[in-house]
């Protein structure tokens, strides 16, 4: 790989880096100043308020988190928290499918495919394997499974040529259950811990 190329890379992961440090940074900031801001009940009946921005916004971030390689569970759980279920889940299953397109599309030219080859070689490895044998079935386990990087299956299937069209429908079936776990039963124990307090 060129200097040139390798300089890119690190230049992207480190804006990537660099940018959400300073977002947590700032909300951390602004938690322990204003801790009364971050009630759950506040922050809902403010998005409730402004439902439209506030989804517009989490797609945007959501979308440009495949820019990051950052895994999505983290933007997840704090849409959670503001947001009701339902459209929760609309608009995360639409970031899955712009965010799974930047990573399809753009791996190679972001330098994705040096990250992924150095930090999860063995994986490339057997995925490349077992998506020769059955290639939907491989993409939606993969998206299902927590604690894994969704985007890995992506740039998989990006190398092999595997339809767009069928990793994006694969990818969303997995993600789409799990978050559905997330979000759903996350909302209701929310919801239920709430109540409890509020007694």
């Amino acid at each position: 790989m060129s200097n040139k190329k390798l300089e890119k890379f690190e230049t992207i992961n480190f804006f990537g880096l660099y940018t959400w440090l300073i977002v947590i940074t700032v909300c951390l900031s602004f938690y322990f100043l204003r801790p009364e801001l971050f009630e759950p009940q506040r922050l809902r009946a403010f998005f409730d308020a402004n439902l439209l921005s506030g989804l517009t916004i989490y797609f945007i971030i959501s979308t440009l988190r495949g820019f990051t390689l950052i895994p999505s569970t983290p933007i997840v759980l704090a849409g959670i928290l503001v947001f009701p279920p339902l459209p929760l889940f609309l608009v995360n299953q639409l970031a899955v499918y712009s965010s799974s397109a930047i990573v399809y599309y753009m791996a190679s030219y972001l330098r994705f495919d040096r990250f992924f080859h150095e930090h999860y070689d063995r994986q490339v490895k057997q995925l490349t394997r077992l998506l020769h044998k059955k290639e939907m079935p491989v993409i939606a386990a993969w998206g299902f499974t927590p604690f894994v990087p969704s985007d890995l299956i992506v740039y998989v299937c990006g190398v092999l040529r595997i339809s767009v069209v069928k990793t994006l429908i694969g990818i969303s079936i997995g993600e789409g259950v799990i978050c559905a776990i997330y979000i759903f039963g996350g909302s209701y124990s929310l919801d239920a811990m709430i109540d409890y307090f509020a007694i």
